[in-house]
């Protein structure tokens, strides 16, 4: 167990129990002090660790609500094995509505952490070495924060091992979105900084998630974070139901988004205001305008087109509309009906 962190309670006893990730902390005000973030566990025999993360990011709330709604009302006779639940990994964030800390870390580049850094490095040592090689899936629910606006989905990696590849597939349809989003290894990113980048090393089970965003969480993005995160724990067998799928609740099939070729991506190339044309979930042509920067200095100028660099589906629009060089504006992938369609 790690030196710098530690539970309020056993994380292995048998029950529900309440408390916090104790993180030895030094401030201005306090130079012995403790950093607390809550942490929730539900165990019930023997079956499955699910690990569900919330507020990776400060300024992504629904899965903050469904992971603390899932705190508060799941109780030990309706688990098989085990839940830990953190609903706001990044507490001082959230609390300031900001994607990241106010030191300006962000936290999903901070894995696997540092044991004797900073309190944003310990936690994610103690999650990388304590929790993940504990877990046999992780729930990790993003949303689009501020700065983007997704369509509403579950998404994956496209990871070279066809085993895991398989399992991650398995994990993003159980969450039973309307669109399923397929993304490459960020660029300019070591994968291993990323929280689910650290869980797919471990080789547990992953479920992530796009959730709307735009810094706004609506009654429809909370409820498609809360039912999916129930279907996903039935998925993985913690909670001792079957999952059920888009057509057995009447619902149509989902899209699949490939969005792992490079001309997906859609960036400003001026500063100024941005005005999303497209939104997500509508089709654009190649060379066809997705948006318009303006110069709200000088409203006569022509405002600037950028355009599309491929036909397909806006799966990403911006969300906060000031933006600068090189700022992400859009996201389009090739849709497919089936995943089997997918290019290798």
């Amino acid at each position: 167990m790690s030196g710098t962190v530690s539970p309020s309670f056993d994380l292995n006893a048998e029950g529900k129990e309440k408390g916090y990730l104790i993180i030895g902390d030094s401030t201005n005000e306090s130079g012995w002090a403790n950093f607390h973030v809550p942490i929730i566990k539900i165990k019930n025999g023997d079956g499955p660790t699910v690990l569900v993360l919330a507020g990776n990011h400060g300024d992504e709330y629904e899965g903050q609500f469904a992971a603390a709604e899932l705190a508060r009302e799941l109780l030990p006779d309706q688990v098989h094995g085990r839940v830990i639940i953190i609903p706001c990994l990044s507490q001082t964030a959230s609390k300031a509505g900001t994607r990241h800390w106010p030191s300006g870390v962000n936290f999903n580049r901070s894995f696997p952490g540092d044991e004797n850094g900073a309190v944003s490095d310990k936690l994610a040592h103690f999650i990388s070495t304590e929790l993940f090689p504990i877990s046999d899936a992780v729930v990790d629910m993003h949303s689009g924060g501020r700065g983007m606006y997704f369509i509403p989905c579950s998404h994956m990696i496209w990871v070279s091992n066809k085993s895991q590849r398989s399992r991650m597939i398995s994990s993003m349809i159980s969450w039973n979105t309307s669109h399923h989003l397929i993304f490459p290894e960020q660029p300019g990113t070591n994968p291993a900084s990323l929280l689910p980048g650290d869980a797919e090393r471990q080789g547990t089970d992953l479920y992530t998630t796009e959730l709307g965003g735009a810094g706004v969480a609506t009654y429809e993005t909370t409820k498609i974070a809360k039912d999916g995160l129930s279907n996903a724990l039935r998925h993985a067998g913690v909670i001792p139901l079957p999952p059920q799928t888009r057509q057995e609740l009447g619902l149509s099939a989902p899209i699949f988004l490939d969005m792992r070729g490079s001309n997906s991506y859609v960036y400003a190339m001026d500063a100024g205001v941005y005005e999303n044309l497209i939104p997500v979930g509508e089709h654009v042509k190649e060379g066809e305008p997705v948006g318009m920067i303006h110069n709200m200095d000088h409203p006569s100028v022509k405002a600037i087109e950028v355009l599309a660099r491929q036909s397909g589906v806006v799966g990403v629009m911006r969300g906060f509309p000031r933006v600068t060089l090189g700022d992400l504006v859009a996201v389009i992938g090739k849709p497919y009906k089936s995943i089997e369609d997918l290019p290798e």
